[in-house]
């Protein structure tokens, strides 16, 4: 004789009727897959958790958009532009003056052949 304690009343399984078996059966098969969906979650959190500890380790070396263009903003001044004839002369370097974004825009760009045309 099995006994089963329901809300805190205990019944003998082998009088109770078949319709209170077939839900008690399904009550069970309920909460074993809820214990097994419970389960599935740990297990997906564990991984979940790894996943993004290696994506973090990862994502320390890729830039992130726009930090570039702030470094370099804080970094650029302004530059003074030489014709090449004046490098040429030049043989120290005391100073580099950096151009603003909005100088950089003015700037015209030479080809190569350009350069040397200008020596």
């Amino acid at each position: 004789m099995a006994n089963i304690t329901i809300d805190g009343k205990v019944y003998d399984m082998d009088t109770l009727p078949q319709e209170v078996k077939g839900q008690l059966a399904a009550l069970q098969q309920c909460d074993q897959k809820i214990n097994s969906w419970n389960m599935d979650i740990a297990i997906a959190q564990t991984a979940r958790g790894a996943y993004a500890a290696e994506l973090n380790l990862l994502l320390e070396q890729v830039a992130v958009v726009g930090a570039e263009k702030v470094a370099v903003a804080e970094v650029v001044e302004e530059v003074e532009v030489v014709e090449a004839e004046e490098v040429d002369e030049v043989d120290e370097v005391d100073e580099v003056k950096v151009l603003s974004a909005e100088e950089v825009d003015e700037v015209e760009v030479l080809e190569a052949e350009e350069v040397e045309s200008n020596r």
